[in-house]
């Protein structure tokens, strides 16, 4: 005669246990994953609108230079060039979102000097508007207590 095996009473419910535990763990990590997603959307849209903001900026920036560049032709034109060259500087800038600007400036030289170009960009660049302010602050040492 065989002996019936018997089972203890712990293996029961093992498998339901453990297949709970593998759905907590399933639903777990995809929610990471679409909270890691989600922050990549909202960083990707918060660049393609600071790329549009910058190229717009550059847009305006470019137009105020074929401005000048007109401005200087004429100048050419009626001899009057040379009173330019005296410490004549243009500077402009542009406004990009927030608190950024595209700070352009711009030198009249002479043709000769520059290939043919009546003026030469010394300065093209992103630059920030906004005050910095320290926002941290960490007391290492506090100069009161040394006095006692």
């Amino acid at each position: 005669m065989k002996k019936k095996k018997i089972f203890p009473i712990v293996n029961a419910g093992t498998a339901s246990i453990l297949t709970v535990f593998v759905i907590l763990a399933m639903v777990a990590f995809a929610l990471l994953a679409y909270m890691s997603a989600r922050r990549g959307a909202v960083f990707c849209r918060q660049s393609v609108q600071e790329s549009q903001s910058y190229e717009e900026a550059k847009a305006l920036a470019l137009e105020e230079i074929a401005s000048i560049d007109h401005e200087l032709h004429q100048a050419y034109e009626a001899g009057t060039f040379e009173q330019l060259l005296e410490d004549q500087t243009y500077d402009f800038s542009i406004p990009i979102e927030g608190e950024k600007a595209l700070q352009v400036t711009l030198v009249p030289v002479s043709p000769e000097e520059n290939e043919g170009q009546l003026y030469r960009v010394t300065s093209f660049k992103q630059v920030s508007t906004g005050d910095w302010e320290d926002k941290s602050s960490l007391n290492l040492l506090d100069p009161n207590a040394l006095s006692e």
